[in-house]
């Protein structure tokens, strides 16, 4: 029997429309009703994940969110990060350093996360409404991005954001210049992030398995992009959505024949657990 379900969030348990289908509702409320743990695990803040758990009426007690591709574990009890593994200070000015020496306006966009309330980006930017949207983060804009980085002095993750071709380009530049100091990633095809070479989904899903007493076998994972490739690997069942990238396709133990936007959650819940 499976005891704990990890689902990504956009591209999974909701599509572009940023709605989740009702059969997804249910079959998580049913699953929950027999005692199943459901984890929300996206790249998402932890802030706006809190509010989805809300939403989707999910138990506060003994209950945790991984967020930011786990780069922390929030406990939605204690309102707290309880596990946290974020890249170093000096890696993130580094590759906000690179992005401003290089001349990419309009090409490439830049926000990065000081924390789960805070993210900055640069004044004319054409992509923040959409991302802050989609993300459910509010957004602060500045006219010295890594001015204000270096001030704040810590930082969760950075975000960059443009056509897949020069973020292509951007991220063999970044990776031959922080290293294995960083993780440099793309979470889905305009998105390339920079995170913790120690944090990914599937080892944060691993800490909180350790944590919860449940052996990684009786866990299912379901994703459909890039940053969900470790969880889909890792757990008991890795699953890829029917809209998903081809490597989660390549790696996972079941592919749904649903889409985000047609209930793919549900019917993986129905199919294992139900």
């Amino acid at each position: 029997m499976y005891k704990l379900i990890a689902s990504d969030v956009d591209g999974t348990l909701m599509g572009e429309d940023l709605v989740i289908h009702p059969d997804n509702r249910a079959a998580i409320a049913e699953a929950v009703a027999r005692g199943v743990t459901f984890v929300l695990c996206s790249g998402r803040s932890y802030k706006s994940l809190r509010k989805l758990h809300s939403e989707l009426e999910l138990p506060r007690e003994n209950a945790y969110i991984i967020s930011f591709n786990g780069g922390a574990v929030y406990s939605v009890e204690q309102e707290a990060v309880v596990h946290e593994e974020h890249p170093p200070f000096y890696a993130v000015i580094r590759a906000v350093e690179l992005f401003k020496s290089r001349s990419r306006k309009g090409e490439i966009e830049v926000f990065v996360y000081n924390d789960s309330d805070n993210v900055i980006t640069e004044h004319g930017s054409t992509t923040a409404e959409n991302y802050s949207k989609i993300s459910q983060t509010e957004m602060k804009f500045t006219d010295d991005v890594l001015g204000d980085t270096r001030k704040r002095g810590r930082a969760v993750k950075v975000v960059f954001i443009g056509w897949r071709e020069p973020l292509e380009i951007f991220r063999k530049e970044l990776v031959a210049e922080l290293g294995d100091t960083a993780e440099v990633f793309f979470s889905s095809e305009y998105l390339l992030e920079i995170g913790s070479p120690r944090a990914s989904k599937g080892v944060a899903l691993q800490w909180l398995c350790g944590k919860l007493g449940i052996n990684i076998a009786e866990t299912i994972a379901i994703g459909d992009n890039y940053n969900d490739l470790t969880m889909i690997e890792g757990a008991g069942l890795g699953v890829a959505t029917a809209n998903g990238v081809e490597p989660a396709k390549a790696i996972a133990k079941y592919i749904t024949q649903k889409t985000a936007e047609e209930g793919a959650v549900a019917e993986v819940i129905r199919k294992f657990v139900l």
